[in-house]
């Protein structure tokens, strides 16, 4: 896995922890996307792999393909509904021999907004450990009764965008107008918990909310088990992890009505309920009637893990060796690549219409301009210590 270092490692380590080799040497911070692209394209051609892979990337991932040697098999990942993957996408489209989409809707935008030929693409949702059925039942029957709160869980960043983390504001305000026992839990980091922290004491809630932070997978499991409700508001998904392993671990989900992700897992009335994006009152209707009807939830909850067992890891694993097998078939042709390498135009969020000497000043500047902040920041931390 070739990588950068960022702000924060703890994915990184946990790949590393299974064993895979991480590179984040490649090249330095101070190089252009077109001089990281080139250093990328160098390292994976000397190694020859039988399938690079582009899944997380701004710009050397994509920058590198037209690069590659032609006899290496190349695959992209669409893990989200946005333009921040299909954009690039439809830029190197001709360079992927098969285009991965995590749910059907991801998989759809990028046979009809990318123009990838539909047998050069696939869907491959995630895969999650689900608990066993005799750890469900047990749950169910330690369950709480009347008198217990409503346990509501949140996983994922606590950011705005995309997330709506701030949200839960208002429908805590909402579920305490409607007399229901409940508490937040809020398992993840982001740049918003302290507003999101703030508001709910402001407006008197911060009795009900705990924030746990980053927490172990492990520690992740045991704190689902304890949870009643999964809670999702986003604006956009791909097809969410969290989700899954909520539903997993027989929690309710109760999320935005969204054309990505939600909707595949989620039957509304069945297995889950589906809300208009930002419709306060119809989220608190929903987990009003969760808290108040105990069979209810407890049905929603079997069939929400039911769900679940369509999305092990083994049948992820199996797709993923399908999808190499398939870029791997002697009989594939690229000619889909060969016809469009030579000097192939860099995609437009790479490019300037500054020269190269004045673009690698700049970045040199605002290297030294982030160390500079990151020492003064430690510094800081360092007097409050």
């Amino acid at each position: 896995m070739v990588t950068e270092p960022g702000t924060d490692e703890s994915l990184v380590r946990a790949i590393a922890q299974s064993g895979a080799e991480i590179h984040t040497d490649l090249w330095r911070s101070v190089h252009l996307p077109e001089e990281r692209g080139a250093s990328l394209a160098a390292w994976v051609n000397e190694r020859h792999p039988d399938v690079y892979i582009v899944s997380v990337s701004p710009d050397a991932g994509w920058l590198a393909l037209p690069l590659l040697d032609p006899q290496i098999g190349t695959m992209s990942i669409a893990h989200n509904d946005v333009g921040a993957f299909y954009a690039p996408l439809m830029h190197y489209g001709a360079f992927i021999d098969c285009a991965v989409g995590v749910s059907d809707e991801t998989r759809r935008k990028i046979v009809e907004h990318c123009n990838i030929p539909p047998e050069r693409t696939r869907q491959v949702p995630y895969g999650v450990q689900s608990i066993s059925i005799e750890e469900l039942e047990t749950g169910i029957a330690d369950s709480r009764d009347q008198s217990t709160p409503l346990a509501i869980g949140y996983v994922g960043r606590i950011v705005q965008e995309q997330k709506r983390i701030m949200d839960f504001v208002p429908l805590a305000s909402e579920l305490l107008h409607r007399d229901v026992s409940f508490e937040l839990h809020f398992i993840g980091e982001g740049s918003e918990r302290p507003d999101l922290a703030k508001a709910l004491e402001r407006q008197g809630l911060a009795g009900h909310a705990k924030f746990w932070g980053w927490l172990e997978s492990s520690v992740v499991r045991r704190r689902l088990r304890e949870l009643d409700v999964f809670l999702l508001m986003s604006d956009y998904e791909g097809l969410p992890v969290a989700l899954l392993e909520a539903m997993g671990h027989g929690l309710v989900p109760v999320v935005s009505r969204i054309a990505s992700g939600n909707g595949q897992l989620v039957i509304d009335g069945e297995n889950g309920f589906l809300i208009d994006i930002g419709d306060i009152a119809t989220f608190a209707q929903r987990l009003k009637l969760l808290a108040d009807e105990g069979s209810l939830l407890d049905r929603m909850k079997r069939a929400a893990w039911k769900t679940s067992r369509q999305y092990t890891v083994e049948l992820m694993v199996d797709r993923y060796l399908e999808c190499f097998d398939y870029i791997k078939t002697t009989g594939l042709s690229r000619e889909h690549r060969i016809q469009a390498a030579g000097s192939y135009p860099i995609m437009a969020s790479c490019t300037s219409h500054y020269p190269v000497w004045l673009r690698k000043v700049k970045r040199h500047l605002q290297v030294s301009r982030d160390t500079f902040y990151s020492f003064v920041g430690a510094m800081s931390d360092v007097r409050h210590d």
